[in-house]
């Protein structure tokens, strides 16, 4: 068990499993089986395909076409924000504010960006809150903490804290203070050599920290 982890890569809230893959990747169990961000998916993997597929913004890390290749099928939907290319996939496209209802799942497009740096200038990339079978799951993106998150309702939010590209574990601190959410699950940390921290320092009540399925 690595130090602050649980030793679980998994968390089920009510009746939806919560799967911490790799970096800010996750998959949503519920009634539907949703991936966000999958990256670096090995081959083969035996993970279940997915039904939607969503993704926050075009960085490698994120829009990576392999691992979306090993989670989908001909029938996968890929969520992406206005102006990110998927080719070769069923695709749909929102905007920051803009939501749809897909086959009972709801998606909301919200902002996500940097504050006093380049990596991710407002309107490059979103976050998505996924409401399924009456749960609602925020994935922040690569964002730092930003004025938008103080009106987050959701049951669990997903949190970047590694800094560099994201908000750090102080501004993680207050984001997770004063985002209405039940459980926070720390991301993306730990994959790349810029996001090395930590995380163990997150610990309450209210967070829970997973151990990543794939190293």
């Amino acid at each position: 068990m690595l130090n602050g982890f649980s030793g679980k890569s998994v968390f089920e809230y009510k009746n939806v499993e919560i799967i911490f893959l790799k970096h800010a990747g996750f998959k949503i169990k519920g009634s539907k089986v949703v991936y966000i961000d999958p990256y670096d998916i090995p081959p083969d993997s035996g993970l279940e395909k997915a039904d939607y597929i969503l993704v926050t913004h075009d960085h490698f890390d994120h829009l990576d076409l392999k691992s979306i290749h090993e989670l989908s099928t001909p029938e996968t939907t890929v969520v992406v924000p206005c102006g990110c290319l998927v080719e070769g996939f069923r695709t749909c496209e929102l905007e920051p504010g803009k939501e749809d209802t897909l086959d009972g799942i709801r998606v909301k497009c919200v902002p996500a960006y940097n504050i006093g740096k380049s990596f991710h200038p407002p309107g490059k990339g979103v976050g998505w809150i996924l409401e399924m079978d009456g749960v609602k799951i925020y994935h922040a993106g690569d964002t730092d903490y930003i004025p938008e998150m103080r009106e987050i309702e959701v049951d669990v939010a997903l949190l970047p804290v590694g800094g560099t590209y994201t908000m750090d574990l102080e501004d993680a601190k207050r984001a997770i203070e004063e985002i209405k959410a039940e459980k926070v699950i720390p991301m993306h940390f730990g994959a790349l050599p810029e996001t090395q921290v930590d995380v163990s320092v997150l610990k309450s009540d209210k967070v829970v920290i997973l151990e990543p399925l794939y190293k």
